[in-house]
């Protein structure tokens, strides 16, 4: 039953045509992100409360920058902002921005998806009497990252304005009491959403790109941590244990460890990036599927199924329509002549492949020319070593010298040719050799 109750802060009326159209910028986004982070990781006591600055013109608002809030504890215990500190900071950024020109127009916190509680009302209400009495809240649901329940492309927080509201709630009635200066007298303070959409301009993308590539060097806190705890549990287990078997790393880690270059990171980047957009374009069209799926079955596809005035269950027109205008824009992505388009994809497979054949054969050849290089130096040095000491060096009788060292004959000189075939006549002297007939 306690998941089921309405929050009181919020309005029964649903957003107008002269609601304010919200433009949120990433930058606000990174902003509270970063804050986020850096207030959870130093355990920071307190609430996470910045302000947003923009451009209000007419019903159109833009969320361009945000900053930090410096809070402090007033007499009843309540957290507020301090006024002396937020008032110089604002208009230090109002100094920095001045073309165009920047005022705050609203400022963010953290909050359940149900809405906003009680004791952000302190806040929005100093806000509103000091600054601007049309500031938005911007509500982040950190439970919903958590949970994992942020999918489909749509961003964990909501954005709220503010009005007053009395028992009735008519929307009418109120603009009026807010015209007349009558707001506020007997009346309750309550939030209505509103619907946003997110602009990104040319600096803000250098800067989301940064991020991106950055992300892809993010390592575990946790994991570096026992990374560095592991050694020290080592040595103390061999000062305990002489002959103590040594730990076998985690190669997981090894992996982890591995530098990346420039060119690596861009890559991996790019990759993810087109990782994120396949995986978010499956999940879109698989819900388009189940939707299309649930659809009770129709008349004009079936003859079969009778025509009913009134169906129990009546589609949601604005959908389909919308999904028949995807539908109708899909040939213009497609090419007009589909034998053509797949003719030339043929082409150009043949072409790759052509390349690739051509690479392989190059490097086939440049192996094979190293080969032959290789064998020509062993058939050389081989056939030298062979003139030195085979049959066909200077000492040709079995490698044996034609005198001995005494002088007297008993080398090859003297004995008998293979096969009673020609020898040849050796100087002693010289070592110079005449061919003869050995008689």
């Amino acid at each position: 039953m306690a998941a089921t109750e309405e929050n009181p802060l919020l309005s029964s009326t649903r957003a107008s045509d002269t609601s304010p159209q919200v433009q949120l910028h990433p930058l606000v986004l990174l902003t509270v992100s970063d804050y986020i982070t850096r207030h959870t990781l130093r355990q920071q006591p307190g609430p996470v409360v910045g302000a947003i600055i923009g451009q209000q013109n007419g019903r159109e608002i833009t969320m361009e920058v945000a900053f930090e809030v410096k809070l402090i504890a007033g007499d009843d215990g309540e957290v507020r902002i301090d006024d002396a500190w937020f008032g110089e900071r604002l208009e230090q950024y109002k100094t920095v921005f001045k073309s165009p020109p920047l005022d705050l127009v609203g400022w963010f916190t953290l909050g359940a998806p149900a809405g906003p509680a009680p004791h952000h009302l302190a806040i929005h209400e100093y806000i509103q009497n000091v600054h601007n009495e049309t500031a938005l809240l911007l509500l982040f649901h950190p439970e919903s990252v958590l949970e994992g329940n942020a999918t489909g492309g749509k961003l964990p927080l909501t954005i709220y304005e503010s009005l007053w509201e009395g028992g009735v709630g008519n929307d009418k009635a109120t603009s009026m009491d807010i015209d007349s200066g009558t707001a506020g007298q007997g009346k309750q303070q309550k939030f209505r959403e509103l619907t946003y959409s997110v602009e990104t301009g040319e600096a803000e993308m250098i800067a989301v790109d940064f991020v991106a590539k950055g992300g892809g060097n993010a390592t575990d806190v946790d994991q570096a941590r026992k990374a560095s705890v592991a050694p020290s549990n080592n040595g103390s287990k061999s000062k305990s244990k002489g002959k103590a078997k040594a730990d076998v790393e985690n190669p997981e880690l090894a992996e982890d460890s591995v530098p990346l270059t420039a060119e690596d990171e861009e890559l991996l980047a790019s990759l993810t990036a087109k990782s994120n957009a396949i995986k978010m374009l499956g999940a879109r069209i698989n819900l388009l599927q189940a939707y299309l799926s649930e659809l009770p079955p129709s008349y004009l596809t079936d003859s079969q199924i009778p025509q009913t005035k009134n169906p129990t269950e009546q589609p949601n027109h604005e959908i389909l329509r919308a999904i028949q205008a995807l539908l109708s824009r899909l040939p213009l992505l497609a090419p007009p002549d589909r034998a053509l388009f797949a003719r030339e994809a043929v082409q150009q497979r043949a072409d790759v492949e052509l390349t690739n054949m051509l690479a392989s054969i190059t490097g086939s050849l440049g192996a094979a020319s190293e080969l032959g290089k290789k064998f020509a130096i062993v058939d050389s040095a081989r056939n030298s070593r062979r003139s030195v000491g085979g049959i066909g060096g200077p000492f040709s009788m079995g490698g044996r010298a034609p005198f001995d060292m005494d002088g007297s004959g008993g080398g090859g000189f003297f004995d008998a040719p293979i096969g009673g075939g020609s020898a040849a006549y050796v100087s002693p002297g010289e070592g110079r050799v005449f061919p003869g007939r050995y008689r």
